[in-house]
């Protein structure tokens, strides 16, 4: 994702937030909040799961312990902020567009199948 359009739409939640405020709290603390809602609500965010599951994992929120880190580094953006941001975008993109979570995404011709045991199967 673009990293000028990730910085601008970082600017504008840190201005709703307000200045000196963290966001990484508010961030994770809002992505656990669907996902303790609706489990499979994992699947918006796409191939950026992995690196969010990292971001939720890194703040102590249990999200279970399958990896797949090839894709959580690719996915990563440089802050654990600009992480959740993209995944967001790329969540609200791809929602808005289909109107239904899937788990086939399609990268660039590539086809990507998301499947978390972590999140996919009853606990």
């Amino acid at each position: 994702m673009d990293p000028a359009f990730l910085a601008e739409k970082q600017a504008e939640y840190q201005a709703q937030v307000g200045e000196g405020k963290p966001l990484l709290p508010v961030f994770v603390a809002q992505t656990a909040k669907i996902l303790n809602h609706d489990r499979s609500a994992y699947l918006r965010f796409g191939p950026y799961w992995w690196a969010v599951k990292r971001v939720l994992r890194d703040n102590d929120i249990g999200v279970g312990e399958y990896d797949e880190p090839i894709w959580a580094n690719e996915y990563a953006c440089d802050t654990p902020e600009l992480t959740l941001i993209a995944a967001w975008e790329f969540a609200d993109d791809n929602m808005g567009q289909f109107g239904v979570q899937s788990n086939e995404y399609d990268l660039d011709g590539i086809e990507f199948l998301l499947y978390d045991p972590d999140q996919a199967e009853p606990k």
